[in-house]
């Protein structure tokens, strides 16, 4: 596909998306089931249990479990780590009536899952729960691990009536889902992914929930354009792995001391740093670098370049090392077009444009500010790393 063929088709998708007025119907909607709770726990189960043959693998799970862990009344802090071995059941016997859904992992913990679409809670569905022996073969005594008991309902929806059950909203769910759709990167079949935005679809329309999106059309599209799409990330992410590769050979051939000196980490779609050995893991747990982050918009495009005095006691390192530059530094590194961020990591930042045409010199002029930078304040970086390694 030629250059002008392609910008032109993504000129009709924009244009598709913009010119959205009414979003299709999701699947259950077409079927008028868009409110009945056994599709929704069907949809549910289908994409939470790992074993599946959906292709998210354990992302909606360890997604649904951050929800869990992030609700005020809840207790379960399950680890990210070991979610292939989480057992997801439906329709779950209990000594009095069936569970909707029942998440375990063996002697770790549990979760006992009560859904609710549009119906209230009948003959203290959750009282009953609350008090059952055994989830199937689950002898609640027997288990070593945490019991969460929960009832996810819609905001709008009456209280569980059994104070052992947490209310969880749907709405809060909702935005953890989304978190998944978004960060997809074409790393999910697209069926499931279509699949699976247009159950968040289906959610959001039956909740009418205020801050709407067009996911169904997102995924729709995304489906019939895929290959393009695909083609143009993996183009994307190997030209920003390119220039943080180019960045790394200018630095390193530009560096006033040998190669050796600096310590050089990469995360090809986000930032590289440089740092010293001494710099990192101080015993008060801070570690300082030289941190730069590449930006690639429609509207930025860019080198943003940081100093990153994170973690430990930072504060008392930053302030440290304001109280050793002299007027004259201080006004060198403000000329330089420097500025005192003083943010969770960076204390210093500056930005240099990227000129897509030549990116070498924006790369060339990035080295050469952060040598600069370097040039007034590395030693003094030193210093106050020797003097908390020798304290």
């Amino acid at each position: 596909m030629s250059d002008g063929s392609l910008e032109a088709t993504l000129q009709t998708i924009e244009a598709r998306l913009t010119d959205v007025e009414q979003r299709p119907a999701t699947t259950l909607g077409v079927l008028g089931e868009a409110t009945t709770e056994r599709y929704w726990e069907a949809m549910l189960v289908y994409f939470l249990d790992p074993a599946n043959p959906h292709g998210f693998g354990t992302d909606v799970l360890a997604a649904f479990l951050d929800a869990l862990r992030a609700h005020d009344g809840t207790r379960i802090t399950p680890s990210r780590h070991d979610l292939d071995s989480v057992q997801v059941r439906s329709q779950v016997a209990t000594t009095d009536g069936l569970v909707d859904i029942v998440l375990r992992q063996e002697d770790a913990w549990f979760v006992c899952l009560e859904l609710k679409v549009d119906a209230r809670e009948t003959n203290a569905q959750t009282e009953r729960y609350a008090d059952a022996s055994a989830f199937g073969d689950l002898v609640v005594d027997d288990h070593d691990g945490l019991g969460e008991y929960v009832y996810l309902a819609p905001e709008r929806a009456r209280a569980s009536t059994a104070g052992t059950f947490v209310d969880v909203a749907w709405e809060h769910v909702v935005p953890y889902f989304e978190d998944v759709v978004r960060a997809s990167s074409g790393r999910y079949p697209a069926k499931s992914h279509a699949q699976f935005a247009d159950f968040i679809d289906t959610i959001r329309r039956t909740l009418t929930m205020d801050d709407e999106t067009i996911i169904s059309e997102e995924t729709r599209l995304y489906t019939e354009y895929a290959d393009i799409i695909d083609r143009l990330t993996g183009a994307f992410e190997d030209d920003k792995g390119k220039i943080f590769t180019h960045l790394k050979t200018t630095f390193l051939a530009d560096s006033r001391g040998t190669h050796e000196e600096w310590a050089v980490n990469t995360r090809p779609s986000s930032y590289i740093n440089f740092s010293k050995d001494a710099w990192k893991n101080l015993p008060s747990g801070t570690t300082i670098e030289y941190e730069p982050h590449v930006t690639l918009t429609r509207d930025t495009q860019q080198i943003r370049l940081r100093l990153d005095i994170e973690h430990g006691d930072k504060d008392a390192i930053r302030a440290a090392l304001c109280d050793r530059l002299s007027e004259s530094e201080l006004e060198s590194i403000h000329t330089a077009g420097w500025e005192f961020t003083d943010t969770a990591y960076a204390y210093l930042a500056k930005t240099v444009p990227l000129d897509l045409t030549t990116p070498e010199a924006s790369i060339t002029n990035a080295s050469d500010d952060l040598h600069a930078l370097h040039s007034i304040i590395g030693h003094h970086i030193d210093a106050i790393a020797s003097q908390r390694r020798d304290s």
